[in-house]
């Protein structure tokens, strides 16, 4: 699995996994840097890392444990090829129409519509016989996360977590709009992110006429995950913290552009939205503040 989304999205087919073999030894493969979404997953014994020029020492750590079958949640030559290498007894994926990867899997499903949570259930329901009646995403934190976000001097009120990183430039809302969204809205707000996030939002600061904090840079995966289950509010782009705020029960207003595929991307759950990057500042600020609402009657106590 390539990003940290698609490692997320794959959560409720690991958790139908662990329910129909409770004995089973379960490893799970991702690419480096994106081993934290699963660090505390209950129903995986092992998770691997690929790294760039370290597919062989992967391969002999595969075959050394002797699998009996391996799941293809993605449809990338790579994990193709690792499913191969590892000498899984049946291998199990999915294939597109007049695909070469026809030749290395024993079990083949068709690449389905819809949802990337549904995909990836797909393949353990048609590829295993199995079936799931909890599709909700998991993302558990470590107390030392916990902890490290207890003691931040976040506001005491409610407030919203804003993420500016996108994949794509054009699938960005335009800076100007976040200028004015951030000094409309009447809750405070927590910026975060990484390095990719720190120019664009110390533009915003420095012009900032409501009171805003950054923690842009300030927290690994876990730790930002924790922050946003204290949010009543997640706004952003497509993007990984996306599914993170969805993952931890957040909810979400997120900017899908020209280049998103919302069918397949939207935040996972009830109770977000979905804006495409032209939508007004007004009424991202009012669709805001409802959510901000719905969250605080929500909230025990």
């Amino acid at each position: 699995m390539r990003y940290i989304g698609d490692v997320l999205l794959t959560t409720p087919a690991i958790r139908v996994l662990r329910q129909s073999y409770p004995e089973a030894h379960i490893t799970m493969v991702v690419n480096k840097g994106t081993e934290d979404i699963l660090r505390y997953n209950p129903h995986l014994d092992e998770v691997l890392a690929f790294e760039r020029g370290a597919t062989w020492r992967l391969v002999r750590r595969l075959r050394e444990r002797r699998y009996d079958v391996s799941l293809d949640f993605f449809n990338g030559d790579r994990a193709a090829w690792l499913a191969v290498g590892s000498g899984a007894k049946w291998r199990i994926g999915f294939v597109p129409e007049r695909s070469w990867r026809r030749l290395l899997f024993h079990r083949l499903v068709p690449l389905p519509a819809g949802h990337m949570v549904e995909k990836c259930l797909r393949l353990v329901q048609e590829g295993l016989g199995l079936k799931a009646s909890d599709r909700s995403l998991e993302l558990p934190t470590g107390d030392e996360d916990d902890r490290y976000v207890a003691q931040l001097p976040l506001p005491s009120e409610p407030f919203a977590v804003v993420h500016l990183g996108a994949r794509y430039p054009v699938n960005r809302w335009p800076q100007e709009n976040w200028l004015r969204f951030v000094n409309e809205l009447p809750v405070p707000v927590v910026f975060a992110g990484g390095d990719r996030e720190a120019l664009e939002t110390a533009w915003i600061m420095s012009r900032a006429k409501s009171s805003a904090m950054s923690l842009v840079g300030r927290t690994t995966l876990l730790q930002l995950a924790a922050l946003l289950k204290r949010a009543a509010l997640f706004v952003g782009h497509d993007s990984g913290p996306m599914h993170m705020a969805a993952a931890v029960g957040t909810p979400v207003v997120a900017f899908f552009g020209p280049q998103s595929d919302v069918e397949w991307w939207r935040p996972w759950g009830e109770g977000h939205v979905v804006l495409s990057t032209a939508s007004e500042v007004e009424s991202v600020v009012r669709l805001a503040c409802e959510l901000i609402q719905q969250s605080r009657k929500r909230a025990p106590g």
